[in-house]
């Protein structure tokens, strides 16, 4: 019974901590003496706005942290005399420090200043302005990724069979057989084009010198997919920019893929 309170315990001050972070915004106001990261961006961004540097901040993991509409968020904030800016945010955890207070200051003072609901408000014009514009997205910053029709929305495999002059020749490690990522476009009507390399594992360094013949394969099986399911933003479909991993196997009697 003890174990279980000790259990309950150690859940609700977890639940209290999270509730915490959420509420960011009410924090600054008041943030730990022994918050160092945070008091550091409070006076940074206290002192930008007191200089009249107004920033629109949007988080910023590892890896690619771009707005499928920045372009059209920039230009919308240009109006309203406000920057734009990525606020980073580390994988790494530090007990006792929270990050994102210099942005948590800034939406405290463009609340006060436009509403509390400027910032959805840019974001959702950016999105309008970019599905009149008829941009290429990257697929990944879709609301609804391109896919095979049928397939889930995070199915981003295909196999394709070797030729049978490659079976002979292809070498696998323990790991299996080559696979390579290829790129291509598809447009708003599912229909696919523009295919290019975007990553080669070769499995055996022997395989390198098949990498243009398995491209060739790649491709003329994946365009035996005469349409996808188009990319989707805010319900509407859009053109993209897609990758598919694609791995090879050896092929069979049966001649299928």
């Amino acid at each position: 019974m003890r174990a279980i309170s000790i259990i309950f315990l150690i859940l609700s001050l977890s639940s209290c901590k999270n509730e915490e972070r959420f509420d960011i915004k009410r924090y600054v106001l008041n943030p730990s003496d022994s918050d160092i990261e945070c008091l550091n961006d409070v006076e940074r961004a206290n002192k930008d706005i007191e200089n009249g540097k107004i920033v629109f901040t949007y988080p910023c993991h590892m890896f690619d942290c771009v707005l499928r509409q920045e372009k059209y968020v920039i230009d919308l904030c240009k109006k309203y005399n406000i920057h734009f800016e990525y606020e980073l945010f580390s994988d790494i955890i530090i007990e006792g420090q929270t990050p994102g207070c210099y942005g948590a200051i800034m939406d405290n003072y463009i609340n006060k200043k436009f509403g509390k609901n400027f910032k959805s408000k840019i974001l959702k014009e950016a999105d309008s302005i970019l599905l009149a514009s008829n941009d290429t997205i990257i697929y990944y910053k879709c609301d609804k990724r391109p896919q095979i029709l049928g397939k889930d929305n995070y199915e981003t495999t295909f196999v394709a069979e070797l030729s049978e002059k490659l079976n002979e020749h292809i070498k696998p490690n323990k790991e299996g057989l080559p696979f390579m990522d290829i790129g291509f476009y598809i447009d708003k009507s599912g229909k696919a084009s523009g295919f290019f390399l975007n990553y080669f594992m070769e499995a055996d360094e022997s395989n390198h010198k098949f990498k243009d013949e398995l491209f060739k394969i790649g491709v003329e099986q994946l365009k035996e997919i005469k349409y996808w399911e188009a990319g989707e933003v805010s319900g509407q479909k859009v053109n993209t920019e897609n990758n598919i991993r694609v791995y090879f196997r050896y092929k069979t009697n049966e001649g299928s893929h």
